[in-house]
């Protein structure tokens, strides 16, 4: 007797699990206990172009994506070796590509008692304990990939971020022009400095500007000239020369920065000073009067 498709299984449609198709991330996540002090474990791992994540059942989990950003910690984390504290690596390039927003930021800090930093945590003591050993490689690469698929939930979760698109985009821009704010001091910043720090290309930077290549430059020079009109209407920078504030704010050409100036605010920078001054002292004028 043999099956009919009505009555039983069909043996030709039968497909086992482990020939699926899983789309791989190629992040290559791997759990150790930490055996020596921390921050030595961090940077070894950091060394071999991955990034790590600190769990603990004790304290805070916390995402250190290279070793540029861990170099730049004012303290860097000393805990002892201890079987509580587990590091959780993956391949930097592949989850950079997932969650380009990250270069740039400072380390991220998880909740590892509830929402899914506690799955990954779980999910991590699990992996170090051995419980994979002897499964076959399809089954293995799927439960990696779920170990992947929750790094990546707990990190946009950590960040608040949406998941969609327009979600991503605006959140790396905020990110990118955060970055900007803190260095428009520099005379050198340029968009390809810009794109090179936060491991993007010139033209990926341009796109979350609106896909112009002047609007990056055209930002910066906005906010550095906000940044100058600020300066000259606050009295505690009278002393100061206006060239010496336009040097302090990125402008390495006094012409150039005059005239952009003008263009901006309709009036030369002496001439806001001056109004400034002229303002605060009218209030001292009218009572002596």
């Amino acid at each position: 007797m043999t099956d009919s498709p009505r009555g039983g299984l069909n043996a030709q449609r039968i497909i086992p699990l482990a020939t699926l198709a899983i789309p791989p991330r190629g992040m290559d996540p791997v759990v150790v206990r930490l055996n020596t002090a921390l921050s030595p474990a961090i940077a070894e791992i950091l060394e071999r172009d991955r990034t790590v994540l600190v769990l603990s059942r004790h304290s805070t989990g916390k995402l250190y994506l290279d070793q540029r950003q861990f170099a730049a910690l004012t303290s860097p984390p000393g805990v002892e070796p201890t079987a509580d504290v587990f590091l959780l690596s993956v391949a930097r390039k592949p989850l950079l590509r997932h969650l380009p927003m990250l270069s740039g930021l400072a380390p991220l800090s998880f909740d590892m008692e509830r929402g899914p930093g506690a799955f990954l945590l779980a999910g991590a003591s699990m992996l170090e304990a051995g419980v994979l050993d002897g499964t076959i490689p399809q089954t293995r690469q799927r439960l990696l990939q779920h170990v992947t698929d929750l790094l990546i939930t707990a990190i946009l979760d950590c960040l608040d971020l949406e998941v969609s698109v327009a979600g991503r985009r605006r959140h790396r821009q905020k990110h990118i022009r955060q970055y900007i704010e803190t260095r428009l001091h520099e005379h050198d910043l340029t968009p390809q400095s810009i794109a090179e720090a936060s491991g993007i290309s010139t033209r990926a930077l341009y796109q979350l500007f609106d896909g112009e290549a002047g609007a990056v430059a055209g930002w910066m020079l906005n906010r550095r000239l906000e940044r100058i009109h600020a300066d000259l209407m606050n009295p505690t920078h009278d002393a100061l020369p206006i060239a010496q504030i336009a040097l302090n704010h990125g402008f390495r050409n006094a012409a150039h920065f005059s005239r952009r100036f003008r263009q901006k605010f309709g009036a030369s920078p002496r001439e806001i000073r001056q109004r400034s001054s002229m303002r605060l002292e009218q209030p001292t004028a009218s009572v002596r009067g």
